[in-house]
């Protein structure tokens, strides 16, 4: 039988939640004033199914909820999952802060990322709102290890994002001033998971799947996805290709477009595309280098040189545009100032300040990315100029060098200058970030240099500046950790 509209006169949603309404058009008030969508007024007609068995209840009425009945018989208040949204303009995900909405309000979160074992770090909340917020509880921190997690396995991420909005202080429970701000925080952990322990070392890139691969990049095109791709996982996966000389699927041209369809790009993200692509040419260099002198393989090296010198162009290219956005600030790239206090200053008295946080950070991967890529190029020039050796009969013909490869300029006395601009620069990264592992793999591209200048008998006092550097880097993780217990947070999503 054909039903009619009951005498319920609310909107849609107040009737969902069987609370009273004010009959507000279009949209009443009670919806408007919490963040709620109004469902409005228009009925559906539906048909009664109801049966005896039922006591009569109709598909338009669902039964009622008999565990909410019981939770406010015990004081306790049905709790909503929170929901939050960015807000357009989007803007780039390496911005400090991000404005986003919530069924409370509208928020700016500031962002902050931290490592630690996920395992036993979120922990539920107590008391009314047990069921939405949760604490941290982040343990006793453990020494910081310049390599963290990069080791020979293959490479995996897990992370959490959790979500720290102020109170409300008034009554409608909106926002102070229209909007709050808050914390937007990403605990992971790198290569936790035991499943890769059978499993060959550094299989082939085709190999090497994981939840976040599986997700494809379309799944990282918004928040929080999107900011947990370029802030967290993308980093430490193209840093840890690097450090393994092995390449990554993230070097496709697919995960270098498609999530930034609709948030803006920056020079980080643009660097990134470059620096994913140094992995491959450190692979092949490395299946080069052992093989005979011979002439097969001085054509090799030579080939694989040209390869380094396009991405060559392509850094210039990219240290061009950068170069010009900063002018448009009237800023300089970088200049020299004092060295931040209770800092081990020699050798370097003097260190790099930037116009911006972010400027640092794009400098100090530049440069530790080129200590890598100068060496790989001055290898390939050794056994392009070998010396003649048994191996070799005849007249030795050498394979024509690319246009334009200055020879001075990958000497390893200039990447020692190089090595240099990255630790003058470590120091105003690690004071303006609030993501300090971010600086793992720079440091230990930039140590590992130095421990290898020592078999010469050099880089002693460039070692006990890194040694300093180290435990600076170690009390501003384990500073961060009381401060973030302390705050009760959402959990908002997780990856991995």
């Amino acid at each position: 039988m054909v039903g009619v509209p009951g005498k319920y006169k609310g909107c849609n949603t107040c009737r969902a939640r069987r609370v009273a309404c004010d009959n507000g058009r279009p949209f009443c008030k009670k919806c408007t004033d919490y963040g709620r969508e109004c469902g409005g007024y228009e009925r559906e007609t539906v048909f009664i199914v109801g049966t005896p068995e039922e006591k009569g209840r109709c598909s338009s009425h669902p039964p009622r909820n008999q565990q909410s009945r019981k939770a406010k018989e015990n004081g306790i208040k049905p709790v909503e999952k929170l929901e939050f949204v960015a807000t357009e303009p989007w803007q780039p995900a390496w911005m400090d802060m991000i404005s986003v909405s919530s069924q409370v309000g509208s928020h700016r979160l500031r962002f902050v990322a931290l490592q630690t074992d996920l395992s036993s770090a979120v922990r539920p909340g107590s008391g009314p709102s047990r069921g939405k917020e949760v604490t941290l509880s982040l343990g006793r921190p453990c020494p910081f290890k310049a390599n963290p997690t990069f080791g020979h396995e293959p490479f995996s991420l897990k992370s959490r994002c959790l979500i720290q909005v102020p109170a409300r202080r008034n009554s409608n429970r909106q926002p102070v001033g229209g909007s709050s701000e808050g914390l937007c925080l990403f605990l992971y952990e790198q290569n936790s998971s035991a499943a890769y322990s059978n499993e060959a070392p550094w299989k082939e890139p085709t190999a090497l799947s994981d939840q976040i691969r599986k997700a494809g990049p379309a799944a990282y095109q918004s928040f929080p996805a999107h900011h947990f791709y370029a802030r967290v996982y993308r980093p430490s996966a193209i840093w840890a290709s690097l450090l393994n000389r092995q390449p990554t699927y993230l070097c496709s041209p697919e995960w270098t477009v498609v999530p930034w369809e609709r948030h803006p790009r920056t020079p980080l993200d643009d660097l990134l595309d470059i620096l994913v692509l140094l992995p491959s040419i450190f692979s092949r260099a490395d299946r080069i280098t052992p093989l005979g002198a011979t002439v097969p393989r001085r054509l090799k090296a030579r080939d694989l040189l040209s390869n380094c010198v396009n991405i060559e162009r392509q850094f210039d290219i990219w240290y061009t545009m950068v170069h010009q956005r900063v002018d448009e600030s009237g800023s300089p790239l970088y200049w020299v100032g004092d060295a931040v206090p209770g800092s081990v200053q020699m050798p370097f008295p003097e260190v790099f300040h930037f116009p911006s946080p972010l400027i640092g950070l794009v400098h100090v991967y530049y440069w530790a990315a080129l200590i890598g890529f100068n060496q790989c190029i001055y290898g390939l020039l050794d056994i392009i100029f070998e010396s003649e050796n048994e191996n070799l009969s005849g007249p030795v013909v050498l394979p024509e060098i690319p246009s334009g490869v200055d020879f001075q300029k990958y000497h390893p006395a200039q990447t020692r200058m190089i090595a240099a601009n990255v630790c003058r620069s470590l120091d105003f990264v690690l004071r303006t970030t609030a993501q300090p592992d971010l600086l793992a793999a720079p440091f230990w591209a930039v140590s590992e240099f130095y421990e290898g200048i020592g078999r010469y008998g050099e880089g002693e006092l460039e070692r006990r500046w890194c040694a300093g550097f180290k435990e600076r880097l170690e009390a501003k993780c384990r500073d961060m950790s009381p401060w973030l217990q302390e705050k009760k947070w959402v959990d908002a999503r997780q990856f991995g």
